[in-house]
């Protein structure tokens, strides 16, 4: 299993007194997290069996992604493992993943749904990559397929303001764009599915790798996103001003960290999480189905 660098966008950790502790508090998340995902039988093709140097077997999520030292062009993203990987097999998992559910704007499933889980993410967050690759999709075919629950996505600045900061609105209003055209989740997914893990030997959180090139790169592998219509609206001021409104509602109901998963339905609002001693900083799909129960 990919092991994930040290970040500072692990939700919830708001008690931690220093830097040095939130790093340890969020590795431990981390790799509780990976246990998780190396028990999970329905690992997702892009998960690669691999041979340590004890001759261990290890599962490592593998990315590969063509940039070069400012985030465009020809150097590949260095990864420990150094196996292959195709985009062909990101753009085939999230391609089955979302096929048939339908989309408007940043929300998949069912309009009419009882029941809306509302992600705050930030798209270079790695805690919320794991999120993404492990738990969402088993949300997405066990209660989004069926019409339960539609999910909501909005974005909250952590992670790329370490060295993406001014690529944060671009990238947020890069998803919103592809959204006009009911194609948000298959670009969110995409460019998860995709996360480098490492840029020229440095955790990819601490590189700003995020540019133009990036983001083209990531919208052309959505299928049937017509891209001079997607790239016509990358200047759109009022989908800016939606970026700008999801961090205020963010900052208003409390969000501190990402993912932080808010689940709404008939009898009120919760947050994944809130007020737990020790947190889990990625829900299980079984904690999320309780809380969809509590709402329903």
């Amino acid at each position: 299993m990919q092991a994930y660098p040290s970040v500072t966008c692990t939700a919830r950790l708001r008690d931690v007194a220093s830097r040095k502790q939130q790093k340890e508090a969020a590795r431990q998340a981390r790799e509780q997290a990976v246990r998780q995902l190396k028990a999970d039988q329905s690992r997702r093709t892009r998960l690669t069996t691999l041979a340590g140097a004890v001759g261990v077997a290890v599962v490592a999520v593998v990315v590969v992604i063509i940039i070069s030292s400012s985030g465009g062009g020809g150097n590949p993203v260095t990864q420990q493992d150094g196996a292959p990987y195709t985009q062909a097999g990101a753009v085939a998992n999230v391609k089955k993943l979302l096929a048939g559910i339908p989309q408007h704007g940043n929300v998949l499933g069912n309009p009419n749904a009882p029941v809306t889980i509302t992600e705050y993410g930030d798209l270079v967050c790695p805690t919320c990559d794991i999120f993404a690759v492990s738990t969402e999709p088993q949300l997405i075919n066990a209660e989004v397929r069926t019409g339960k629950v539609q999910l909501q996505y909005r974005g909250f600045e952590t992670a790329s303001g370490t060295a993406n900061g001014s690529e944060y609105v671009a990238t947020q209003v890069a998803a919103r764009a592809a959204g006009l055209q009911d194609k948000e989740w298959d670009f969110i997914q995409l460019v998860y599915d995709e996360q480098p893990q490492t840029i020229h030997g440095n955790h990819a959180e601490e590189v700003g790798y995020v540019n133009s090139a990036y983001l083209l790169n990531r919208a052309q592998q959505v299928p049937g996103l017509n891209i001079s219509q997607w790239q016509s609206h990358l200047g759109d001021q009022s989908l800016a001003q939606q970026v700008t409104a999801d961090g205020a509602a963010a900052t208003q109901q409390g969000v501190t960290g990402t993912p932080t998963i808010f689940v709404s339905g008939p009898k009120g609002t919760v947050e994944y999480d809130k007020g737990l001693t020790e947190p889990s900083v990625i829900p299980t799909l079984s904690q999320l189905q309780a809380l969809i129960a509590q709402v329903s």
